[in-house]
């Protein structure tokens, strides 16, 4: 999957699950602040991983069970090698602990948005109407942010982020 022009690049791909260690945030819509949820969590879910003795995995992200005008139920974490001993799993742990989960396996329709964080609305707009003109699909639950850069280490216009929707396939 390349996208190296202006139009992203989608493809259908098959996942593994992948272990994670996440924070639940859910609340209402006009309480969020997505920065700062995410400037609090990305440090607390990498240290309680450490003190665990966990292997991060891969990039950050956010995973969205809901995300409308009304409410917020977001999981923002890293995944693991394998869940670390001691991290309860995240349905047995109070709003806003770290617990273990997983991103789900199967198919999932997937791109690479490049640039500012301001533009990801637009690209999960674009891949959901993307995913909706392919034959035999549709969008699943729980779509998720994986954020390849870091906006610190390189320029925000080269800042990749990938999009995965999980599928629904006939």
């Amino acid at each position: 999957m390349t996208n190296d022009g202006a139009r992203p690049a989608y493809e259908i791909a098959t996942l593994d699950p992948q272990p994670t260690v996440t924070v639940r945030i859910t609340q209402p819509m006009a309480e969020l602040d997505l920065a700062d949820a995410y400037d609090r969590a990305i440090p607390l879910v990498a240290a309680r991983i450490a003190e665990a003795d966990g292997q991060v995995a891969g990039a950050p992200f956010g995973r969205y069970h809901q995300f409308n005008p009304a409410a917020v139920n977001i999981e923002i974490g890293f995944p693991v090698v394998a869940p670390p001993a001691g991290i309860a799993p995240l349905d047995a742990v109070g709003a806003g602990e770290v617990g273990r989960s997983s991103l789900p396996g199967g198919k999932v329709a997937r791109t690479i948005h490049r640039g500012s964080y301001d533009g990801l609305k637009a690209a999960f707009d674009a891949l959901h109407e993307w995913i909706h003109a392919q034959p035999g699909v549709d969008d699943g639950d729980g779509p998720w942010e994986s954020y390849v850069d870091s906006p610190a280490e390189i320029p925000m216009e080269d800042v990749r982020t990938e999009i995965v929707w999980p599928l629904i396939t006939e």
